[in-house]
């Protein structure tokens, strides 16, 4: 965990000293919001509607799985879902660019490509998200999109907002970037839809969420966690379960939001693991695979996450047995009645429209 991470936790004196630049920013972004409500700023009408799925932290949540739960709960229910994603970590696409099977994660992001494999609907990768909208109602049968993140993206509208919170971290030191972890503020949570928390042992929820009444009410109920199913090698596609690594010294590596969440869960299932952290969209080399962790003998299955596994899939061979850990999202009663009483709520506000046909 870096040092600003770290002060983010609470509040620190390095967090302390960085407040009049938070302050700055917390500006920044209410005049920016004042924009776009008054007609300042353009606000591109899109031919279909949109569920946006986002955070109000930097950093690992959970909210892409969770889109790609979303996308199967609507799909269940009779409707024709896609994503739009802005792609970060791959080429900035200012066109619409529709994921197709030989895309890489260099080129369209390592989270689109995830989603797209997983989930099977069709995901357009734009930096404007309008326009990767329009894209889909043109040359797709979609008829309702989910924005995997893009809370902030303003200049797409929006039917409904689901904010994803991490239970663990909950929202840090309630402060905005950079003094905090916040790119809004908690003033913010009620306007939501829905509240989603990926659930930890001990949820961290701040004085300032505490005081938004709803808001706790949701955190304290609508929980979803993500349980780890099987391994798969990416060598050969060999299916194994997890207690097959029982008994062995394993390597997990993670170059997610919050590397030490996938580490504790194979923990969980009674593996011994040595956990090795990679930044967020980590781009993987073969040099990453040459350190001691890996060269000792005898040689050790090294555990991954689907995120991680898409960029290392493009890599060919690899100089040891990667296994890719797939997950399965688990919803809280709570959260699932939420769910389904917005997929009823836009049925009911689109049914009779062309693309409910």
């Amino acid at each position: 965990m870096s040092r600003i991470e770290q002060a983010w936790r609470a509040r620190s004196l390095l967090a302390v000293i960085l407040l009049p630049l938070s302050w700055f920013y917390r500006t920044v972004t209410a005049l920016r919001r004042v924009a776009f409500q008054r007609g300042w700023f353009a606000v591109r009408a899109v031919p279909l509607p949109v569920v946006v799925v986002g955070n109000l932290s930097v950093g690992g949540t959970g909210k892409t799985p969770l889109c790609g739960y979303l996308v199967k709960v609507f799909q269940n229910a009779g409707w024709r879902p896609g994503i739009v994603s802005r792609g970060y970590g791959g080429e900035r696409r200012e066109l619409p660019h529709l994921i197709v099977n030989d895309n890489t994660p260099e080129q369209v992001g390592d989270e689109p490509l995830m989603l797209f494999e997983q989930t099977c609907v069709p995901v357009c990768v734009c930096v404007k998200r309008a326009l990767a909208v329009e894209h889909l109602a043109a040359h797709t049968d979609v008829n309702i999109v989910f924005s995997d993140d893009g809370l902030q993206h303003l200049a797409m509208p929006r039917v409904a907002e689901i904010v994803v919170v991490d239970g663990r971290r909950g929202l840090g030191n309630g402060w905005l970037l950079p003094a905090g972890p916040l790119r809004e503020p908690v003033s913010r949570l009620p306007k939501a839809d829905i509240i989603a928390v990926q659930a930890s042992d001990e949820l961290h929820i701040s004085l300032q969420v505490k005081a938004l009444k709803s808001s706790a009410d949701a955190i304290e109920n609508n929980h979803f966690q993500l349980t780890l199913n099987e391994a798969i090698a990416l060598c050969n596609g060999e299916r194994r379960s997890l207690q097959s690594f029982s008994g062995q010294d394993i390597v997990a590596v993670a170059g997610i939001g919050h590397p030490e969440r996938f580490f504790d869960a194979l923990r969980a299932v009674g593996l011994v693991v040595t956990g090795i952290a990679k930044p967020d969209h980590h781009v993987y080399t073969a040099a990453d695979f040459s350190t001691d962790e890996f060269t000792a003998e005898p040689a050790r299955p090294v555990l991954v996450t689907s995120k991680d596994a898409v960029k290392l899939k493009a890599l060919g061979t690899l100089p040891v047995s990667v296994f890719e850990i797939t997950t399965t999202v688990s919803a809280s009663e709570s959260l699932r009645e939420c769910i389904n009483a917005l997929e009823r709520s836009l049925s009911q506000a689109y049914i009779g429209k062309a693309f409910q046909e």
